[in-house]
């Protein structure tokens, strides 16, 4: 979300790229802060060129000049948001570090008021009412709470998309309390025998439970004498509650959602359905397998939205972000992010994407599925029903003029192939692939059918990465390391005493003492040393020992680093990473 904009008058002058003018033309960018787009530019964040773009589709399309920077990708909403705090002299507030509500504060206003003035009343501290603020003006906020409370605030500066989600989410589930839901739909359909009782209120409620607990994934796993639900939570899966196996009739519903054969229960299927949470649609991408105990069912919650981090707001150093900005710069070869399932692959991809000027570029995907949507760039999903499948769609892709091409997945020699050979040809190519270490993408893709020569000729760069939980910032706490952290650390008696940190646990983080993950990672730059030995055909001693001279970090140095500075644990590198 971005904050309402005033339309600038068919009057008003091109902006030139020198920017001459810019403060001029952007003083009604927004009428809570009149200064706020000029500002952006200033700040490098947006480009006078990107400006004279915007306007002339605002001009079309009559909306707001903010919407636009960010629907475009030529902002991000993070960016704004930052940039205002700076202006108001306020702190800023990450989505992943939002105060949860006190409900004494909240329950004194209500969800459409907080809603439409963009703010979310936190707490009562020192006398103080303190206000995250989104898409808000301070002194209407202000004049609120002092009619309401007779004190005044203390504000904070948040993203204004993450504030009125975590408006929607206290409200929504304040009045509609999950667990409370999902028991007594259980109850009716179980006294349910004529099976008349639809479950699509057990499945509503489920999806919002998931959505509430950051859940990217919702598991019904049958055993002997139940069903099992369990949530994926920032990489681990979390038991919630049980099923009786006469409720399979659940499994039944979400595969006529997905437009799935409810008959066959000997062969997996696969399928999707839209759904409606909290006023954000969702893609619920749906599998099957056949067990012993009857059909395992796993849900992918993929949230359809446009706004994404940047590098630097997922996690990725400032140093790395340079480099990887510098890759993807490049104007042809092939870029190959790696890393086991759910290690954050396609979102790097498409944040470095993203800090690009893509207007200036044609990009064009083929991805399985659509996770994020990329402004400006034709992007197009497998289908292999009707035979479009990675390979393929490259010969297409191909006959459009891409400047760069993403495909979502290197999975088969043809695809393989198929993107070197477009990297080859003058096209950035950017893919992803299955492998363990950054020194297994060259025996893999030789595996594939690729010579040494054309890897070594075309090959930018390769990012391999693992995401580890965070400690929760809300129960973080030291303490002094164990003689075996301090090994594995790396850290000597005469280093003094070190300090390890770990979450003792609160409501924010479910009792886990982890809230949200980070990557831990390495990057290696293919320079012309580096090719030559590709070409080579050396060895992953040779090949590590030459990226380490070339100042290479590994992902293990990265993670010990990670834990140093307190923001995970080495129990959570060790579950993700594994062992140097």
């Amino acid at each position: 979300m971005c904050p309402p904009t005033e339309s600038l008058p068919e009057s008003a002058g091109r902006v030139s790229a020198s920017g001459d003018g810019v403060a001029e033309r952007l003083g009604a960018l927004n009428e809570k802060s009149p200064v706020l787009g000029a500002s952006l530019v200033e700040a490098g964040l947006v480009s006078p060129v990107a400006i004279d773009y915007v306007l002339q589709k605002q001009k079309i399309e009559k909306v707001p000049m903010g919407s636009l920077l960010v629907e475009l990708g030529f902002a991000s909403a993070n960016d704004v948001a930052r940039q205002l705090a700076l202006q108001r002299g306020l702190p800023f507030v990450a989505a992943d570090d939002l105060p949860e509500p006190d409900t004494a504060v909240a329950a004194v206003f209500n969800r459409a008021l907080c809603l439409t003035h963009g703010f979310l009343p936190v707490r009562e501290a020192d006398g103080l009412i303190e206000v995250v603020l989104g898409d808000a003006r301070p002194e209407v906020v202000s004049e609120l709470v002092q009619r309401r409370l007779g004190k005044t605030c203390r504000f904070m500066q948040g993203e204004f998309g993450s504030v009125a989600q975590a408006i929607q989410q206290h409200y929504y589930f304040s009045e509609n309390p999950p667990a409370k839901l999902i028991a007594s739909e259980i109850r009716k359909l179980e006294a349910d025998v004529d099976r008349a009782y639809s479950p699509a209120l057990l499945l509503e409620h489920v999806l919002h439970l998931a959505v509430r607990e950051r859940a990217t994934d919702i598991h019904l796993a049958p055993t002997a004498r139940s069903r099992s639900v369990l949530l994926r939570v920032d990489g681990v899966l979390r038991p919630v509650f049980a099923l009786s196996p006469a409720l399979d009739r659940l499994v039944v519903y979400v595969k006529l959602q997905a437009d799935m054969d409810a008959s066959e229960q000997r062969l997996p299927q696969d399928g999707s359905f839209t759904a409606l949470i909290m006023e954000h649609s969702y893609t619920i991408r749906v599998s099957t397998l056949i067990s012993e105990f009857g059909e395992r069912m796993v849900l992918r919650l993929l949230p359809e939205r446009s706004d994404l981090d940047k590098l630097g707001d997922l996690g990725f150093r400032e140093e790395d972000v340079s480099a990887m900005v510098k890759a993807f710069s490049r104007p042809h070869g092939l870029i190959l992010i790696t890393g086991p399932t759910g290690s954050g692959k396609s979102t790097t991809l498409h944040a470095a994407l993203r800090m690009q000027p893509l207007i200036e570029r044609n990009v064009l995907t083929v991805e399985d599925p659509v996770e994020y949507r990329v402004p400006v760039a034709c992007q197009t999903e497998v289908n292999r029903r009707a035979g479009y499948e990675f390979a393929n769609a490259m010969r297409y892709l191909l006959r459009h003029d891409p400047d760069i091409i993403l495909v979502g997945e290197i999975r088969d020699a043809e695809t393989a192939r198929a993107a070197l050979d477009a990297a080859s040809t003058g096209h950035l190519v950017l893919s992803t692939l299955h492998v363990g270490s950054i020194f297994g993408v060259m025996p893999r893709l030789k595996l594939l059918g690729v010579d040494a020569d054309t890897i070594a000729e075309n090959l930018v760069a390769v990012i391999n990465q693992r995401l580890v939980r965070r400690i929760c910032p809300h129960c973080a706490t030291s303490r002094a390391a164990t003689e075996v952290e301090r090994r594995w650390l790396g850290r000597a008696e005469t280093d003094g005493e070190v300090q390890v940190h770990h979450g003792a646990g609160c409501h924010h983080c479910r009792e886990t003492g982890y809230l949200g993950r980070l990557p831990v990672y390495e990057i290696l730059s293919v320079n012309r040393d580096m090719a030559d030995a590709i070409a080579a055909d050396a060895s992953r001693a040779e090949l590590r020992s030459g990226a380490a001279a070339a100042g290479m970090k590994s992902i293990y140095s990265q993670a010990r680093g990670r834990v140093l500075a307190g923001e995970t644990t080495m129990e959570e590198i060790l579950r993700a990473v594994g062992e140097d």
